[in-house]
């Protein structure tokens, strides 16, 4: 009977993480699962439940039974863009478009989460689970003003960008020993990617403000997690994961919608490759004592990989552009995570933790489509034990400094935007944001 009932557990999980469809608010996560995301995820030496099958796979060998983890991410972006203007434009009147302060306009973003894993014989443990390494879904506004002019001079850049990776993850771990275990897993992913625009052409009124789109997605790609965990006293733990690249070839198509003469090629085939890079993540646990833990990670991400790209047409779209090149030249990024836990009573646990996040993005390529800046965020959450059945609980904060991030017309991927106005367009702006998330995850012991 208690075989019958996990076997029929596994079939119904494999079903529903085939079906997830999430979305992320950044180029990496927020989180996944509430007690992760309590902890900053700084928990490579200490992640016990089904998601560690992405922190360290090793951790599977923590849990001596069946566990069932179910709950989602919530995340609600606010970025905010002061005095965006573009000079030195010849077609347009004085040169200029703007100033004009913009507020994004993304929705709340839901990210569910689902996992489980069990124990499979002496030392093994296998676990399986759904979730979203990487994403990204910002919105603008994409009115036009009475001057002819988008409200938001920025909409012809992007006004709506995104790339999410959608992944299930199974995965195998061994307990070697008392003090070392090792993990792995192999995560089955799709991919989808896609930018929103308005055409800046001033000079040919059937095109101006006309909406462009390309929608691109892989089906199917794949990557790996490994991850060793030491924990040579009682009182200290260390975790070691490496998170492998994911090559994507992005397909689909880039159309022209509302022009009413005829143009050539309005919708075309449309490809390019944007991988998500390989991560590795260290970090060291401290129990002084059965109540009490502290945990510092830091999470190395080669984001250097990602130089450029370029959305390659299989035909020359509106019978003039036979690709797109987007220069891009990203930073490594060192991520300094920390995490504290109070077991307050046997039903309570109280988890805190901070995240400094630095930018990959310099500035001389930021732009709309990937607006990045250096972030904090800090979490405060609570763990309920009633026995077979816990709920994990987190509220998050993310921001990012006032005028953190500015720009004074170093962006070519900005200015090349207005490159239909003539002249040398200049684009300036000044932004700042901030996020709040919360989580809620649901786990089950059999």
């Amino acid at each position: 009977m208690r075989k019958h009932l996990l076997s029929s557990i596994v079939a119904v999980f494999l079903v529903a993480a085939l079906a997830v469809s999430a979305w992320a608010g950044n180029v990496d996560t927020y989180g996944i699962g509430a007690k992760n995301t309590a902890m900053g995820g700084a928990v490579s030496a200490y992640a016990d439940d089904p998601f560690a099958i992405y922190y360290n796979p090793a951790g599977l060998t923590l849990n001596t039974r069946p566990m069932l983890s179910v709950g989602a991410n919530v995340i609600k972006p606010v970025l905010r863009v002061d005095d965006y203007r573009v000079t030195g434009m010849a077609a347009v009147p004085d040169g200029v478009v703007g100033p004009t302060d913009m507020y994004d306009e993304s929705r709340m973003l839901v990210v569910p989460h689902l996992g489980f894993t069990m124990p499979i014989g002496k030392g093994f443990s296998a676990g399986i689970a759904a979730y979203v390494p990487f994403g990204l879904d910002i919105q603008w506004d994409k009115d036009i003003a009475p001057s002819g002019f988008a409200k938001n001079p920025g909409a012809y850049n992007s006004y709506r960008s995104f790339y999410i990776r959608e992944v299930v993850t199974p995965s195998v771990a061994y307990k070697i020993n008392d003090y070392v275990s090792i993990g792995a897993g192999i995560s089955i992913g799709k991919t989808e990617s896609g930018v929103e625009r308005l055409l800046f052409h001033p000079t040919n009124p059937f095109l101006q403000n006309k909406k462009i789109e390309t929608d691109m997605d892989d089906d199917l790609n794949w990557s790996f997690n490994v991850g060793v965990m030491f924990t040579p006293i009682k009182s200290l733990a260390i975790g070691l994961t490496y998170r492998g690249k994911t090559d994507t070839e992005l397909e689909g198509t880039t159309e022209i919608k509302g022009v009413t003469i005829p143009v050539p090629n309005q919708k075309v085939h449309a490809k390019t490759e944007i991988d998500s890079p390989e991560q590795i993540q260290a970090g060291i646990r401290y129990m002084p004592n059965d109540k009490l833990s502290f945990e510092a990670d830091v999470v190395w991400t080669h984001w250097s990989s990602i130089d450029s790209y370029t959305v390659e047409f299989d035909r020359p779209f509106l019978g003039a552009i036979g690709y797109e090149y987007f220069e891009r030249n990203w930073d490594n990024t060192y991520q300094f995570r920390i995490g504290a836990e109070w077991k307050v009573i046997p039903m309570l646990t109280l988890r805190g933790s901070y995240i400094y996040d630095p930018t990959p993005i310099p500035e001389d390529t930021v732009d709309l489509q990937w607006p990045d800046a250096d972030k904090h965020t800090f979490a405060l959450g609570t763990g309920l034990n009633f026995g077979n059945v816990s709920i994990d609980a987190t509220v998050q904060y993310t921001y990012i400094e006032s005028n953190q991030l500015e720009i004074k017309g170093e962006s070519e991927n900005l200015n090349h935007t207005y490159a239909n106005g003539g002249g040398s367009p200049r684009v300036s702006l000044e932004a700042d944001g901030h996020l709040w998330g919360g989580a809620l995850t649901v786990n089950y012991k059999f």
